[in-house]
């Protein structure tokens, strides 16, 4: 790692008011503050650090003003929820405790390190957010749930590219819909 993208995550360096919400969330614990910029914020998706930083500063947001404050504000909300089921119905202590399992990173600790069991598949943050965001914590759930989704995809010939998101998005919605009871 170099020091140069070391020092981008310091969090005294990063944008102020991203810097008041993080504090607000998450006060006297950069370990989970640190754990909020590196989650991603869907399966498949970015984790806000280092590129998705545009809605906390100024020079970047100032022509889209309205998505800035929308984004910044499902970020904050993100930033204090709790470990949940497909549904987003909380299921446990909130995602960023320390306590909890987390994916491997060069800024972060865990008791419990999450590593995909198809790697092929899922990145081990994607992973994470399987077994935090959509098994409730869960790990027995969201690796048989990781394992036949990725036998799908690679049925589909959907691992990478626009196929992959497309994939997932629709495995999102038969999930949240088998969880609801109106999947058809």
């Amino acid at each position: 790692m170099s020091d140069r993208r070391a020092a981008a995550l310091a969090l005294d360096r990063l944008p102020p008011e991203l810097q008041a919400a993080l504090a607000l969330a998450w006060p006297g614990c950069p370990q989970a503050q640190r754990r909020a910029l590196l989650a991603p914020m869907s399966l498949g998706g970015a984790p806000l650090w280092p590129g998705q930083l545009w809605p906390w500063q100024p020079r970047a947001r100032w022509w889209r003003l309205r998505s800035a404050r929308e984004c910044r504000a499902s970020t904050l909300a993100y930033f204090v929820t709790r470990v949940s089921d497909a549904l987003g119905t909380p299921r446990g202590p909130r995602l960023f405790d320390p306590a909890q399992p987390f994916f491997a990173t060069p800024w972060t600790e865990a008791e419990v390190l999450l590593h995909s069991p198809v790697p092929d598949a899922f990145s081990d943050a994607d992973y994470w957010f399987m077994t935090q965001r959509l098994c409730g914590g869960q790990r027995e759930h969201a690796t048989r749930l990781a394992e036949d989704w990725a036998a799908g995809m690679r049925r589909d010939n959907a691992l990478r590219g626009p196929r992959r998101q497309a994939w997932l998005n629709d495995a999102l919605h038969r999930l949240e819909a088998s969880a609801r009871g109106d999947f058809l």
